[in-house]
């Protein structure tokens, strides 16, 4: 069946199975960011709050799936596990979630900071905008990553915002669903899934469309220690 106009869709094969590939990347070293990256059909589509909830539903979706997976992998290994309260733990009610802009122009290239950048505890934190809060917390989980060389650990926050499409000067439009949730508390409260990164870590959730590339991206990310 032909997608109809601007309609969210999945991404080509060849463009799935890299989007794969780094995702086992990331998992592998410990980044504790999730992504999912869709189009838009259409030669010059419309792209509204609907369609980044619509990309931001299969992210929760597809983020169950595999925790659900890697969890009944847990209970073979250790059947006293019980699974009974798992769904209703990891739900996600994206249709009760509510966005706010993100400023594009923060946005820079993902290479401008170190790979072990680090938020110098002598500057003002008010004045660091959201795209560098990020680039530390990609590279500093609760648990350091575990990268073969330096070099690998360069490679890997470029690699992650070209997947999703997270580039300077490209007319992003960028929307924030969860917000500081020391500010606003309530705007996390549709999934249980942020609650760990509420501990200390932090939470994130931002969806992402570039109109040059004809993509619009999911992330999210919450853990503790």
């Amino acid at each position: 069946m032909s997608a109809s106009k601007d309609e969210v869709v999945p991404m080509a094969s060849e463009a799935a199975a890299a989007h794969d590939a780094l995702r086992a990347t990331l998992q592998r070293v410990g980044v504790v960011f999730e992504f999912s990256v869709c189009r838009v059909a259409g030669e010059a589509p419309v792209v509204g709050e609907a369609h980044h909830r619509e990309v931001l539903r299969r992210l929760g979706e597809e983020t169950m799936a595999r925790a659900e997976r890697h969890w009944r992998e847990a209970m073979e290994k250790n059947p006293s596990l019980q699974p009974a309260s798992f769904d209703a733990q990891r739900a996600f009610d994206v249709a009760s979630a509510s966005a706010t802009r993100l400023d594009a122009a923060a946005v820079v290239a993902a290479d401008s900071y170190p790979p072990n950048h680090r938020i110098a505890h002598t500057r003002d934190l008010d004045e660091v905008d959201w795209f560098e809060w990020l680039c530390q917390a990609f590279g500093d989980p609760p648990y350091p990553l575990t990268v073969a060389d330096e070099a690998e650990r360069a490679t890997l926050f470029p690699r992650f915002c070209e997947a999703i499409g997270l580039l300077p000067d490209e007319g992003l439009v960028l929307l924030d669903w969860v917000g500081d949730p020391e500010r606003e508390p309530e705007r996390s409260t549709w999934s249980a899934y942020f609650e760990d990164g509420k501990e200390w870590w932090g939470i994130w959730c931002f969806t992402v469309w570039n109109p040059r590339r004809g993509t619009l991206a999911a992330v999210m990310a919450s853990t503790t220690d």
